[in-house]
């Protein structure tokens, strides 16, 4: 099956005080980290990175390999209209698409065999939404098949302003399944620097300029 991946990262940081994508996890940052785990699984054919605070500098500061980087400038309607945005791209990049992967750049502890065991479990005669879960809580990355895809990607479908992806999610839970990812990670968020010290042992850093 066609899979591709929307990688989110056009969020502010507001509570980060730096912009997430270009902090440091290893050698490397979280958005090429992200984009490294995701080249490991064969299944996914395309990925597209949703940019929008700080677009030009994150650009110039990463290496996106095959990933498609759009600017999403209406970001500051929040992180749905992000996932509708990628929605577009990722139907244009992959017309072939059946389902897609939607991805967060503050969670990059996620592992690759994580993304691989969420894509590989998706039954399109069965499933709308397949989420990964650890011990029972539901967490990301989230696979949508191709209709959900298509229904985001659908500019004269307006969302109401207070939708949410979970909102939306909660919409098709009808053919929802959740999958054991046997990752923890599946849960967790780096997007404090609290959250940073507890998860990487060290005080944020970001690699390339800052502004």
């Amino acid at each position: 099956m066609s899979h591709g991946a929307i990688l989110l990262a056009a969020g502010v940081s507001d509570r980060m005080g730096s912009a997430k994508p270009l902090l440091k996890i290893g050698e490397t940052t979280f958005l090429e980290h992200i984009l490294d785990q995701l080249d490991t699984v064969p299944e996914i054919e395309a990925v597209v990175v949703v940019l929008g605070a700080r677009a030009q500098l994150i650009k110039d500061s990463v290496d996106f390999g095959r990933a498609l980087a759009i600017q999403h400038r209406g970001y500051k309607e929040g992180m749905f209209s992000s996932v509708r945005a990628g929605a577009r791209a990722l139907l244009r990049r992959l017309p072939a698409l059946e389902g897609g992967l939607v991805c967060l750049v503050d969670m990059p502890l996620v592992e690759a065999e994580t993304y691989a065991r969420v894509v590989r479990a998706f039954q399109p005669d069965r499933d709308d939404v397949v989420v990964a879960a650890h011990q029972g809580e539901s967490g990301h990355p989230i696979l949508l098949a191709r209709a959900l895809v298509e229904r985001l990607g659908d500019v004269s479908l307006a969302a109401p302003a207070e939708e949410t992806l979970a909102d939306f999610i909660e919409a098709h839970a009808e053919r929802r399944r959740f999958v054991d990812a046997q990752d923890p990670s599946v849960l967790v968020n780096i997007n404090t620097p609290d959250a940073y010290r507890t998860h990487l042992g060290e005080e944020p850093t970001t690699l390339g300029p800052e502004a």
